[in-house]
């Protein structure tokens, strides 16, 4: 008779740890090179990609997605239309189900921005929203809030759309994650405006390259782990890790691999 007791025992003392671990936040921030491509996986199993990488880069997440079972994505965010961003938007929407997609409103030439719009169009399931200028989106996903924002203005000069980057917030418990895809100095210093820049974790914007608003953004931002997407072709500014560094933030830099960070909703971790 005490042998089911002892197991009942065994149950509730485990039962903590199990719960504790299936309440985790984690974020793939891939190694892939100057690019962006960032898996946010929520504790009741969303999923949101922010960003593809090139087109390269995207046919590897695909072949990595399936090895991981991974056949699903809730929501595909693409911050801006460079192909170092949208290039494998087209691979991961022929292979894999992509329930929503959020892209900010402006047209690019480009062959990658081409395949992206003929794979959307092909992708019937998929629900598309384009963000207008000064734009937000509150998103509720179990117990994490995202909210996205879109660039103020519709032009910021040739060849700065960079600047149309869309930024996402995210709060799981006292945890906070800001992911800033390309935001050059115009964009930056909007969100300083927008505030609420404050993070535990840090995409760098615009793969750690200095600009004239580096140190006012990220002193704002304050992170204690900060992940910035550059290469050894074009590695970060040293000045930006030197800051960040100044600043008490871990820096990781695509250059050396990727990482996961994992957050309980109290505190943040590398694994």
């Amino acid at each position: 008779m005490r042998r089911p007791f002892f197991f009942l025992l065994i149950v509730l003392l485990l039962l903590p740890c199990v719960l504790a671990q299936a309440a985790e936040l984690r974020v793939d921030f891939y190694d892939v090179g100057k690019a962006d491509a960032m898996l946010i996986t929520t504790p009741d199993g969303t999923r949101v990609l922010i960003d593809t990488a090139t087109n390269k880069e995207g046919k590897a997440l695909v072949k990595r997605f399936e090895e991981e079972g991974i056949d699903t994505i809730d929501l595909m965010l693409i911050t801006h239309f460079d192909k170092d961003h949208v290039g494998g938007a087209d691979k991961i929407l022929e292979d894999i189900r992509v329930a929503q997609v959020i892209v900010p409103t402006y047209d690019k030439e480009s062959n990658q921005y081409e395949q992206f719009v003929e794979a959307l169009q092909k992708s019937l399931q998929t629900q598309v929203t384009r963000m207008g200028a000064a734009e937000r989106i509150d998103l509720q996903l179990g117990d994490v809030q995202m909210y996205i924002t879109a660039a103020h203005e519709t032009d910021y000069g040739e060849d700065e759309e960079n600047d149309f980057s869309l930024a996402v917030r995210l709060t799981y418990g006292d945890t906070r994650f800001f992911f800033t895809g390309d935001a050059e100095a115009p964009r930056q210093s909007e969100l300083l405006k927008e505030g609420d820049v404050a993070c535990d974790v840090l995409k760098v914007p615009y793969h750690g390259r200095l600009v004239s608003v580096s140190e006012r953004f990220l002193t704002a931002a304050g992170p204690s782990i900060a992940f910035i997407t550059d290469s050894d072709e074009e590695p970060a500014n040293p000045l930006v890790v030197a800051l960040l560094e100044r600043l008490g933030a871990q820096v990781y830099c695509a250059k050396d691999g990727g990482i996961t960070v994992v957050s309980d909703g109290k505190t943040v971790s590398v694994k």
